[in-house]
């Protein structure tokens, strides 16, 4: 009589993994072809790509390393399906043949569910917008939920039938059962007993304070309600009505890389030569940087920032130690590649971190940017006790285009998105002030918040040329010109997009800087009129700790930070600068594949550290496309060049708002201008062609 085979030898069922195995193999193939499809950007311009950059092999490990860990995350969903399904199977003693249909089923169940899950909680991903677009985030999460019921209920099968087949295996029973159930408790109470850290203990006295650095990119104070802006940062809000706050402070070129340097240098761009993102270090002097002067006075160095494409910031500036995104060629192509929906769903946890380190923490990846992921970068840093004091500089970079991030699709840019963006910047800086405080990095500190530059978000009033404002000279009637670049034909007199892009945009320019202390002398709480610079916080920061000012552009605050002066009056010159600004960075809507391809041919890839720099050959044509100005009491002149020849000047009353670009007229004349235009010329040399009137 025939007799059906035992519960265990389902165990030994190769066909069912073998037929799951090649579903997941077409689900691989099915996914690069997607991405194929979708990422012409980055494959199907590889030709393209690869005769304008030579990419070194110094890339490869990092690309085996990703298509190692997409293989084997695919490959651990198969067996988990098998193994499901074995275990189902003996627990509902199903035929080989139904417990190999029930795995085909609970197979596209899962993946139905691992879909459902990537559109609900990662709506930029490729997969969600072309797949499940139709689909609001909420119907995909009431389905998975359903999904999920089902594939909940055919584990808790499984784990039955895992029982009876150790049952059945065992020769002593009792002792089993309680082997089980000891690893369940153990499994269970790990986090209980390993994730309460040591007391930490903080090296910094009210004589030597931690100096706490906390950058907001992109962050225009206008937008703060701490400045009347309608839409409340709340966190933001609470630290400056506690801060010394410059309401004038300005950046000497409004790009991440180039403000970063002179933050920490205390110099202009024109003086570092770093004066574009993705300047070649090798040949920077980094021996007076703020974190070399305080590490050789005693401090721990740290700088940390979810953003390293077009900054990288690293050791050299005098840190101790570095926390970013890994940087180089595979941050921008790895780092974008990587929008698989099964990778999607493991990248924000502890596995992903190291499994996809180019996509765990990194803003630039923003359809899988987590905030919180980026902090628990930095937590294990704060928890460690620390036997000096610290410099610890962080930069968050949400409020950067595209504004977006995990949860908050984005289609079509808005300042709506700038807004939301903001907002959650604001969520993301107080759980990091939460940090500093339950690790004691607040006992005693000075902290300084700040942005590196601002944004213009193509509003009336984001270049400051209000055309009602034009001052007409002459008999004949006077017509406001077009001194912008001629790529550049379509932009209104008084609005500009991005940052960056253009020196009268002053809301690119205008950035937060606010000091506050703790446990050590108190600041005074107010608001400070008058043009500061962010090359004043390196002699600020010195002049408090009694150190050597060393070589500096930038003027000691001290005076306003603890003292009762409200307006910095100090009359000086402050330069600015543009950086390269093709046509496609012109605007908050750049497109992707235009601002790649118009900026391909002035960069090249470090062969030895595989980071994207400019091309020495470029460097001289990226300058003579800078605009110029100098900001001079209540007045700002700028030099708009027209060709490689000839520059238009554009004279701006700050108080009044009345401009001009004839330098001979009665207003200018009755402004500074020519002394202006002097300055100018010693500070930028030969970086000023001819000036027309």
């Amino acid at each position: 009589m025939h007799t059906q085979s035992p519960p265990s030898g389902h165990l030994k069922n190769s066909q069912l993994f073998l037929s799951l195995l090649i579903l997941t193999g077409f689900l691989v193939l099915t996914e690069i072809s997607f991405l194929i499809g979708r990422s012409g950007i980055y494959l199907g311009d590889f030709t393209l790509i690869a005769h304008h950059l030579s990419v070194p092999l110094a890339v490869v490990p990092g690309v085996l390393f990703f298509l190692e860990m997409q293989l084997f995350i695919h490959l651990i969903f198969t067996v988990m399906v098998w193994l499901v399904t074995v275990f189902t199977g003996i627990a509902l003693s199903l035929s080989e043949k139904k417990t190999r249909n029930t795995g085909i089923a609970l197979w596209g169940v899962a993946l139905f569910a691992i879909l459902l899950a990537n559109r609900a909680y990662y709506p930029n991903s490729k997969f969600s917008i072309d797949l499940f677009g139709f689909m609001s985030a909420q119907t995909a999460k009431v389905m998975l939920i359903i999904a999920s019921v089902f594939l909940i209920g055919c584990v808790l099968l499984a784990f039955f039938g895992l029982g009876l087949f150790i049952f059945r295996q065992s020769n002593n029973k009792r002792i089993t059962f309680s082997g089980v159930l000891i690893f369940l408790f153990a499994m269970f109470g790990y986090h209980e007993v390993f994730s309460h850290p040591n007391e930490v203990k903080d090296g910094a006295s009210p004589e030597k304070p931690n100096v706490i650095i906390i950058g907001i990119d992109s962050a225009r104070p206008d937008f703060l309600g701490f400045f009347g802006y309608a839409k409340k940062t709340p966190h933001i809000d609470a630290f400056l009505n506690h801060a010394t706050v410059f309401s004038d402070a300005l950046t000497p070129l409004a790009r991440t890389y180039p403000s970063w340097t002179s933050i920490l240098t205390g110099v202009y761009p024109k003086l570092s030569t770093v004066r574009t993102n993705l300047t070649d270090q090798s040949h920077l002097d980094l021996t007076e940087t703020l974190p070399a002067i305080l590490r050789e006075d005693g401090y721990q160095t740290f700088f940390s920032t979810d953003e390293t494409r077009f900054s990288n910031i690293d050791q050299r500036y005098g840190f101790d130690q570095v926390i970013t995104p890994p940087i180089g060629f595979n941050d921008f192509f790895l780092g974008t590649l990587n929008d698989f929906p099964i990778s999607n769903l493991l990248t924000n946890t502890r596995i992903g971190k190291y499994m996809f380190p180019h996509s765990y923490g990194n803003r630039a990846v923003f359809s899988t940017y987590d905030p919180n992921s980026f902090l628990k970068l930095l937590e294990p840093e704060l928890q460690k006790s620390r036997t000096k004091p610290a410099l610890f500089i962080v930069h968050f970079c949400l409020p950067h285009f595209p504004y977006a991030w995990e949860t908050l699709p984005v289609k079509k840019v808005t300042v709506q998105h700038y807004q939301l963006a903001l907002a959650r910047a604001d969520k993301q800086f107080h759980d990091f002030m939460v940090m500093l405080q339950e690790n004691k990095f607040l006992d005693h500190a000075v902290v300084i918040l700040l942005s590196d530059h601002g944004e213009a978000v193509e509003i009336p009033g984001d270049r400051i040329t209000d055309p009602d404002l034009f001052v007409k000279t002459g008999n004949k009637k006077s017509v406001i010109p077009h001194f912008y670049p001629p790529s550049s034909a379509n932009e209104k007199v008084n609005t500009s997009g991005g940052h960056g892009t253009d020196v009268l945009g002053l809301p690119q320019y205008h950035t937060i800087l606010a000091f506050r202390t703790f446990g050590t002398k108190p600041n005074k709480v107010k608001v400070v009129s008058g043009i500061v610079s962010l090359m004043d916080i390196k002699p600020t920061l010195l002049d408090f700790l009694n150190l050597p000012l060393g070589r500096s552009s930038g003027s000691p605050l001290q005076d306003y930070v603890f003292g009762n002066k409200k307006s910095f009056d100090i009359r000086r010159d402050f330069f600015t600068e543009s950086d390269f600004s093709p046509e496609a960075v012109r605007t908050i809507h750049p497109e992707e594949r235009k601002v790649l391809f118009e900026g391909i041919d002035y960069f090249r890839i470090d062969p030895k550290t595989t980071r994207v720099v400019v091309r020495d050959s470029m460097l001289q044509m990226i300058l003579s496309s800078k605009q110029y100005a100098d900001y001079y009491g209540d007045w700002v002149l700028a030099l708009y060049p027209q060709n490689r020849k000839v520059m238009t000047p554009v004279l701006v009353n700050l108080k009044t708002g009345y401009w001009t670009v004839d330098l001979k007229s009665e207003f200018a004349n009755d402004s500074p201008a020519s002394h202006m235009l002097r300055a100018m010329k010693v500070f930028f040399g030969d970086d000023i062609t001819h000036v027309s009137s």
